[in-house]
């Protein structure tokens, strides 16, 4: 049995991003929890720690930010890294303002974010 690392938020509106991130986090031993859109984040029920958000930034209907700042009003204080495959300078400096952890830019490397998940996670041994 592999040890999980912990838990790992996926929250993306792409279908295909969802299962992709999905398949390498588990493949490497993460429990991954997908959510098509942040008002379905919210309607899941809450992990423990260890855990960590994968947000993107625009969705249709709440975006990333948006939902980041709800989290934030309410207490969450789970780690988010934000990633995007566009974003304008005033979303890039939102999310440098927001307290998340990282910024990935779409497409990302598994190795750039396995390591930003790991480190988000306090783990120095986190699989590349």
């Amino acid at each position: 049995m592999m040890h999980k690392l912990g838990s790992v938020h996926v929250v993306d509106d792409n279908d295909d991003i969802r299962k992709m991130l999905t398949l390498v986090l588990e493949g490497r031993g993460y429990t991954v929890h997908s959510h098509h859109s942040g008002a379905a984040y919210l309607q899941a029920p809450a992990t423990q720690a260890p855990h960590v958000m994968l947000l993107d930034v625009r969705m249709p209907g709440m975006s990333g930010l948006e939902l980041h700042a709800q989290m934030t009003a309410s207490g969450n204080t789970m780690p988010v890294i934000f990633m995007s495959g566009e974003s304008q300078p005033h979303e890039i400096q939102a999310v440098n303002n927001s307290g998340a952890v990282h910024f990935l830019w779409k497409p990302f490397s598994t190795q750039e974010m396995l390591r930003v998940i790991g480190q988000a996670l306090g783990q120095s041994d986190a699989p590349l």
